[in-house]
């Protein structure tokens, strides 16, 4: 029969690598879409199947649509959860817009009665009018690469085996099959985006200019959609390589990150964006596009962007706010450790014929030459210190922006004194005070954690 479409199905699920003995929840709202879909599960192995329908409530028929679903069920011998939810109720609470707030509900029900019930995945019903739709609207939105991908096939347990498949076909199946369905008044109001691109849109493109851009559209997705996970997969294991988090923030090296094209440089970005926040609402183009530029033309700079600080200084990029930790000034114990906010810092005394070159987080001192004592304290108004190597002393508050150290972490930053002068201002510089020279008998070496 030309209009049968099991055997694209099949093809789909096995690309979908969906095995027979795997157990399917099957989303059902009543629709042609979702019926036909139904009905193509039946035909793969009924016994391994079942069915979820959730009455939202936004119409008079909805309970009629419910009773309708649950008996086509039970004719075909298939177990059917139908599901009540207040969503309108949700929607007050929540601000969100009808169409996002009911589908953040009804995704996250199936999820959760899919886990209960022990179903490896969630069929839903788009077909290939919905992905061309969806491409049509995120170009009118200005959507890049991600966003002309349209709708995946699959995306954790939820997979979409209609998406190679029109309206039209979906239609003539169920005229063949005889699989009833209801109609949704609401997917006719042109009061939608969605709708008016359905009904308007598309009508004029393909009469007008492209009797094939339904397909083109569908196309443009699976390519875009394949480009786009190769950049993703490039962007991510640049990431993870690269990323650290240090106090509460994420830090990308800088050098890194300029050498990176800019394509890679967008993804970075919005990834270091992921991994702080867990998602990206509320970032478009242009704060991405902010940011870089800020990168490319600052040295140091702190920028707001959604629900989120992001700033840099000459060596990192950093996102997310400083976390502080309260600590008070404290005697440094010769030999001994303290800890000062996240840093902790350590002496140990050395015999000058017993010292080997330290690391880049130590220093060396001449213990005879020092006011013991030592202290270790936050820095202070009119703070100085005399730098090793040069003749003249520096204001710290000078020294740490000339190392664009940010402002938010400066006064975090622990500096250790003996009762005279500052010595070391950890990650930052020493003084000349106490260099080791020939005459040195005993060696403090400091050092960070």
């Amino acid at each position: 029969m030309a209009s049968d479409l099991f055997p694209a199905f099949v093809r789909n699920l096995e690309m979908l690598s969906v095995k027979p003995q795997d157990r399917i929840l099957v989303a059902v709202s009543g629709g042609p879409d979702s019926m036909a879909l139904l009905h193509l599960f039946w035909r793969f192995n009924k016994r391994r199947i079942g069915v979820f329908h959730l009455n939202h409530g936004f119409r008079d028929t909805a309970s009629n649509d419910a009773a309708f679903v649950e008996e086509y069920a039970d004719k075909l011998g298939i177990p059917a959860q139908i599901e009540s939810y207040d969503i309108t109720g949700f929607l007050s609470s929540s601000g969100e817009s009808k169409q996002q707030g009911a589908r953040k509900i009804r995704y996250q029900m199936l999820k959760n009665f899919a886990d209960a019930g022990g179903y490896h995945r969630i069929a839903l019903g788009h077909h290939g009018d919905d992905q061309a739709e969806t491409v049509l609207m995120r170009v009118l939105r200005g959507a890049g690469l991600h966003g002309l991908g349209g709708i995946p096939p699959q995306r954790g347990p939820f997979i979409r085996p209609l998406l190679s498949v029109y309206k039209e076909e979906i239609l003539q199946y169920c005229q063949d099959f005889d699989v009833p369905y209801v109609l949704d008044e609401t997917n006719f109001e042109p009061v939608y985006l969605r709708n008016k691109i359905r009904q308007e849109l598309l009508p004029l493109l393909s009469e007008e200019y492209n009797p094939e851009i339904m397909a083109q559209l569908v196309q443009l997705a699976d390519l875009a959609r394949e480009d786009e996970l190769e950049l993703q997969n490039r962007a991510e294991e640049v990431a993870g390589k690269n990323l650290k988090w240090r106090r509460g923030q994420v830090l990308f090296p800088r050098r890194v990150f300029a050498g990176l094209s800019i394509a890679m440089q967008r993804r970075v970005l919005r990834l270091l964006l992921q991994a702080y926040r867990g998602h990206l609402l509320q970032i478009g183009f242009n704060h991405i596009e902010t940011w870089r530029h800020k990168l490319l033309e600052s040295s140091s700079f702190r920028l707001s962007l959604p629900q989120v600080w992001v700033a840099a200084n000459a060596e990192y990029i950093f996102v997310g706010d400083f976390l502080e930790k309260e600590w008070s000034p404290a005697q440094l114990e010769l030999p001994g450790q303290m800890q000062a906010g996240h840093y902790t810092i350590s002496a140990e005394i050395l015999p000058v014929e017993n010292v080997e070159m330290c690391d880049e987080h130590s220093e060396d001192f001449d213990l005879d030459v020092l006011a013991l004592p030592l202290w270790v304290r936050p820095r202070q108004d009119g703070d100085r210190m005399t730098l090793f190597g040069n003749a003249g002393s520096k204001k710290v508050k000078d020294l740490l922006i000339d190392m664009h150290i940010p402002v938010e972490q400066r006064d975090s930053l622990p500096i250790v004194c003996d009762q005279e002068d500052i010595l070391w201002i950890p990650t930052v510089r020493r003084s000349s005070k106490g260099a080791v020279s020939n005459s040195t008998k005993q060696v403090l070496r400091l050092s960070l954690k």
